[in-house]
């Protein structure tokens, strides 16, 4: 500990510190949860942990703010915990922290700036007696990460605030306001890999990495590769030459796009040849569509002396992955009202095969509840009709726009005094847990803000130094102002 001592503000980069030293993967929640709760309990403030891990603390207000409205400050927990090396369990690693003077990041590993530097920011609030403030309730959520759990399963009968100030954005002064819903969609397809072939083959692996994946929400629109689905495009044209596949693994997160991916196949011995040039040709082709959006990306075909016994037939291979080409991808609708705005997207997060399945995992998003509801039929119909079945599950709603909005109006005009300059107003085509209270909350008004961060949910994610410590400054001068 210690790394971050330095940093400016010290009591958030300490706080900061003492999360990256709990795992806290999604899922792997009730350490961080219990430890929070500890915290405020030592501290001496009210808390309250519900059935999901949330985590609500009550500060009351500063003298002189006794009048002044509630005002929530919230931000999650969980964070999506890769690593470069995949052997790592992330559910038992603690993250190596350190930093170049201008960025925070975790060696060959995710940060968890998202949404750690909320806790953190919350935790400093906690434990600062000098910061003057209205009555505050620090609402950490659980499990934002993997369909926004812990916010779905809140009861907002406890919060006694109608206005929120979201600290889970990732750019500085940026002023979120309003953001896409989604729902995930699961393809069990049917997947023998056990049958055993009918011809000598030689065991090989293909492997796909160095892609730049990203937040599905805010990059989907930037053109980047997907693992999951190039691993598909290969293993469709190699089917044909009596490839055959025995596993596949890509991606790590439905809400991330994939980076990596591996395929195990068998190829038949008299084929050899035929299957490396088809597959130069490929690579050929594939990295010269992404030249300029995914230039680092590596191709690799990796033959083996070992003997392939067993694998799903090339014919299975073919349809499974016809199945996920054929599959929509990307965007899908640009908004007609916002310039620039993603409407309707979707991202194959996940592509693995266990036991007698695969599962294809995908993330659907729309400004318009309609449109989604109608992107996760053609799913669920496309995957029907190559005899897989679907589950639907973590379904959140789109966070619609306030015309009238007290916070923000009173956040535009700290900004506008601070920076020297107007905020930008925006709406995102990424999920936020706003949306979810929102539906939850009568008169609900929220703003979501945060520091400057790079890459997250990669293992190339970073924390701005600089950005965090402006942001602090700014939030505590809205704390500070009344009205």
């Amino acid at each position: 500990m210690g790394k971050l001592q330095n940093l400016y503000p010290p009591e958030v980069f300490g706080a900061f510190e003492e999360i990256c030293g709990i795992p806290h993967g999604s899922y792997n929640i009730d350490e961080i949860s219990d430890y929070l709760k500890a915290c405020a309990e030592r501290a001496g403030f009210e808390c309250i942990q519900d059935k999901e891990k949330n985590i609500l603390i009550r500060v009351p207000a500063s003298p002189g703010y006794e009048n002044e409205d509630v005002l929530i400050l919230q931000g999650h927990m969980d964070m999506v915990a890769v690593h470069r090396d995949k052997n790592v369990d992330m559910k038992k690693h603690i993250l190596d922290i350190t930093h170049d003077d201008e960025w925070v990041y975790a060696k060959d590993s995710s940060l968890g700036g998202d949404d750690g530097i909320a806790v953190a920011m919350m935790m400093a609030i906690m434990r600062d007696k000098t910061i003057e403030h209205p009555a505050l309730e620090l609402l950490i959520t659980t499990n934002e990460e993997v369909g926004m759990d812990g916010a779905v399963g809140l009861d907002t009968s406890i919060l006694r605030g109608k206005r929120l100030l979201n600290l889970d954005s990732e750019d500085e002064g940026i002023f979120t306001v309003g953001c896409a819903g989604g729902v995930r969609v699961v393809a069990h397809y049917p997947f023998d890999a056990n049958v055993k072939l009918a011809y000598k083959a030689r065991r090989a692996y293909i492997y796909i990495n160095g892609l730049k994946g990203g937040h599905s929400g805010q990059m989907i629109n930037k053109g980047r590769a997907n693992a999951c689905r190039i691993a598909a495009r290969i293993l469709y044209s190699l089917a044909d030459l009596g490839v055959a596949l025995k596993g596949i693994d890509g991606g790590t997160a439905a809400n991330a796009i994939p980076c990596e991916a591996k395929a195990d196949i068998a190829v038949p011995g008299d084929k050899i040849s035929d299957v490396s040039a088809v597959f130069d040709r490929l690579k050929k082709d594939i990295l010269h569509e992404y030249h300029g959006k995914d230039d680092d990306m590596q191709l690799i075909l990796e033959l083996t002396d070992e003997e392939a016994i067993c694998a799903a037939t090339p014919e299975m291979t073919k349809k499974f992955s016809a199945f996920i080409i054929s599959a929509p991808d990307g965007v899908q609708a640009m908004s007609g009202v916002v310039d620039g705005l993603v409407e309707t997207s979707l991202n194959l997060g996940i592509l693995k095969n266990e036991g007698d399945k695969a599962d294809a995992v995908f993330e659907l998003r729309s400004m318009i509840g309609s449109a989604a509801a109608h992107l996760k039929d053609r799913v669920v119909e496309i995957a029907g009709s190559f005899g897989a079945e679907c589950s639907v599950s973590s379904s959140y709603p789109e966070w619609e726009y306030r015309e009238d909005s007290p916070l923000r109006d009173k956040m535009v005009t700290v900004f506008k005094e601070m920076y020297d300059r107007e905020p930008v107003v925006e709406v995102i085509h990424a999920g936020l847990e706003c949306g979810v209270l929102a539906k939850k909350i009568e008169g609900f008004d929220a703003v979501s803000i945060g520091p400057d961060m790079q890459d997250i949910h990669t293992v190339n994610e970073r924390l701005n130094i600089k950005s965090v410590g402006r942001c602090w400054d700014y939030v505590k001068e809205v704390l500070k102002r009344r009205g």
